[in-house]
């Protein structure tokens, strides 16, 4: 039986899933395959995205020097193939090399992709991917270094990445993701002449509970490290490390947060990576008062959704949160110090909040 599905699926007709029709074959073939899409597409847009300003993500080390690092989201055992896509430039000479590695359990793959710009903007995009072993581990620790040619020095602009989806047909079995477990469907058992089980709707309710939880980003960012401070051609100007003050009014991101959230037990997570650490410090996020007892490492929390909608959720017909950091008094004096970044206490060099 093949656990094929089509993209873009055939939705259900509406029509026809109402009490006292025939059930129809068509219906539930096409149901099932929308599992079967969903499972295989659902999450597989950006765990991580996010643009540098210009002289900010710049490297004059012909060695690797770590620049940023997120925590993103592993959605499925099945989705093992990472995409990621880089825009930068290395003035007069090409052939800088960004490398990622990818820390999952205690795992760590790695791919380097060149750059093959000698100017901004020049072309598109330079692409990689990383492959993963399938693994139930519900996240894992993305991190970004460069090198760049002698003489030269390489500018980053941009880094995208996102989870690729399984070809079809799915694997036969159950398939995990995370703690949960997602029954694909074969759609030769969906045809006229075959019974219709109730296995079938046990395990589609199932199928529904388990994809609810599928993780989705709502927000990311990482501050960068070890920017050069001097260059063949120009110095980093100021890259943002820490969080400061004139960025939370902006810091954060609409995102949508689906009805039934609460009432099904399921969470919004958030990552906050410190460094400079010497004491217990506050931040405020979603409205919930997060406290950072560690340095270096990321400080895992769940969030409690107290938030108040934002005006756009009429617009949207969704629930829509601001999704980020606070603009309260508790950030203003806190983690977003005038002193940037704080030179005696900890700051905040990454944070990304993930969502279902």
């Amino acid at each position: 039986m093949s656990n094929s599905y089509t993209s873009p699926p055939t939705l259900v007709d509406p029509s026809r899933m109402t009490a006292g029709l025939t059930i129809r074959s068509t219906e539930m073939a096409r149901f099932a395959d929308l599992q079967n899409y969903l499972y295989a597409t659902g999450g597989t847009h950006n765990v991580v995205s996010q643009m540098f300003d210009d002289s900010c993500c710049i490297q004059d080390s012909t060695s690797y020097v770590q620049m940023a690092q997120w925590r993103i989201p592993i959605i499925s055992a099945e989705h093992t193939v990472l995409n990621i896509n880089v825009q930068g430039f290395c003035p007069g000479a090409a052939n800088g090399t960004v490398k990622f590695d990818l820390t999952v359990g205690a795992s760590n793959v790695i791919t380097e992709i060149s750059i093959t710009d000698g100017g901004r903007y020049t072309s598109a995009f330079n692409s990689g991917t990383i492959t993963i072993s399938s693994s139930t581990v519900e996240t894992g620790i993305l991190r970004m270094s460069l090198k760049a040619p002698l003489g030269s020095q390489l500018t980053l602009l941009g880094v995208q990445a996102n989870w690729q989806a399984p070809a079809s047909p799915l694997n036969t079995g159950a398939l995990s993701q995370g703690a949960h477990s997602f029954i694909p469907q074969g759609q030769t058992r969906q045809g006229a002449d075959e019974p219709l089980p109730a296995r079938f709707g046990v395990e589609a309710l199932r199928n529904i509970n388990t994809l609810r939880r599928r993780q989705r980003v709502l927000f990311c960012w990482s501050g960068i490290e070890g920017a050069s401070s001097t260059s063949p051609i120009s110095a980093a100007a100021a890259p943002p490390r820490a969080i400061g003050r004139g960025d939370l009014s902006s810091f954060y991101s609409p995102a949508a947060i689906f009805a039934g959230t609460i009432e099904n037990d399921l969470t919004v997570k958030c990552y906050i990576r410190a460094l400079n650490y010497s004491a217990p410090f506050d931040i405020l996020v979603m409205g919930n008062v997060l406290t950072i007892s560690s340095g270096g490492v990321w400080s895992e929390f769940t969030l409690d959704l107290i938030q108040d909608e934002l005006d756009v959720s009429d617009q949207f017909a969704l629930s829509m949160y601001r999704a980020g950091v606070d603009t309260g008094n508790l950030n203003i004096n806190g983690v977003a110090s005038p002193t940037y970044p704080p030179s005696t206490t900890g700051y905040v060099a990454g944070i990304v909040i993930i969502g279902v």
